[in-house]
């Protein structure tokens, strides 16, 4: 008798752990490429998703936007659903072969971060920043600029600062400094900041907001927030890596506005829409990027887009 009670709850177990498993297998995965910037958001937009989707397990990568692009196009990433801290990414790495359209949704502004360790934290101010960082024993950084947009954007901070300042040679001082490092990702500055090893990094505002850290304020004039100055940013340039290898292309500067597509082949475009329909849901995803301190635009499509699902047009504005 006690045997067979026995056997019974073992069997009972079993019954309940493949019973689990079939659950957790049968899951609807949905696969998001995402900026590291995003990092944060993305984090809580997935567990909110997930709680309202008990059958969705959204799976996750961050990284350098133009990196991630190239994975998509280059490697064969199968991605759902791509967001980039620069809508130009997808227009210039994945459209029209590998993307139909191109949403735009967020801003943001590059500042200098620092942390409680910084050397001259105590000093350093909207009009002395670029003498503080270029000090010999300062140790300073920004992203690698083939990889990641904050990278190339912190090296057209610096052109349209040597314009605004009046300060001929600034840009090729910065560019040969000592104490200078550059990171496949912008998020990695955050850890060096924080640690003490590096004493100031080029990041997105509210990157520097969510880690608690401290940050110069840049003037508008060259932070690439202002839409009202997308000229003004336009008089400078970087040259990267194109959509070959070995071609490259020229990203003249603009307004930060961050962008998101569904790729063409993504495995799972069902799953890929509701995600991205509650992404750009003003009281879900666009309230989370607020609340995050990343300013909403729009969400509205760029240039001609080509058939956007029809649940998530509705949410576009025109």
């Amino acid at each position: 008798m006690n045997r067979n009670r026995k056997f019974s709850a073992v069997l009972g177990v079993v019954l309940v752990v493949l019973l689990c498993a079939s659950v957790s297998s049968a899951a609807e995965k949905v696969t998001v490429y995402h900026a590291g910037s995003l990092s944060a958001p993305m984090a809580k937009i997935e567990s909110l998703y997930e709680a309202a989707n008990p059958g969705v397990d959204v799976l996750r990568e961050s990284g350098g936007s133009a990196a991630l692009a190239r994975k998509i196009t280059d490697l064969g990433g199968g991605c759902d659903v791509f967001l980039s801290a620069d809508y130009m990414v997808i227009e210039k790495l994945l459209r029209p072969a590998a993307a139909d359209w191109n949403v735009l949704f967020a801003s943001n502004a590059i500042v200098l971060m620092y942390g409680p360790k910084s050397k001259y934290g105590e000093e350093v101010n909207t009009e002395n920043w670029t003498e503080v960082m270029l000090r010999p024993d300062v140790r300073w950084g920004h992203s690698e600029p083939d990889a990641d947009p904050c990278g190339y954007r912190s090296l057209m901070v610096l052109q349209l600062a040597e314009k605004f300042y009046g300060k001929k040679g600034l840009y090729a001082e910065a560019m040969s400094h000592k104490g200078r490092a550059v990171r496949q990702k912008a998020i990695e500055l955050v850890a060096m900041v924080e640690s003490g090893t590096m004493d100031y990094a080029f990041e997105y505002k509210s990157v520097a907001v969510q880690h608690g850290l401290k940050y110069v304020e840049l003037p508008v004039e060259i932070n690439l927030k202002d839409p009202a100055l997308g000229d003004a940013y336009a008089a400078v340039s970087v040259e990267l890596a194109g959509k070959e290898p070995g071609k490259k292309m020229t990203v003249k500067g603009e307004p930060i506005v961050y962008g998101l597509t569904i790729p063409n082949g993504a495995p799972d475009k069902k799953g890929a829409a509701d995600l991205v329909k509650f992404i750009l849901d003003p009281k879900g995803g666009l309230a989370v990027f607020q609340e995050m301190g990343q300013d909403v635009v729009g969400p509205r499509a760029w240039g001609e887009a080509g058939p956007i699902p029809e649940e998530i047009g509705a949410l576009l504005k025109k």
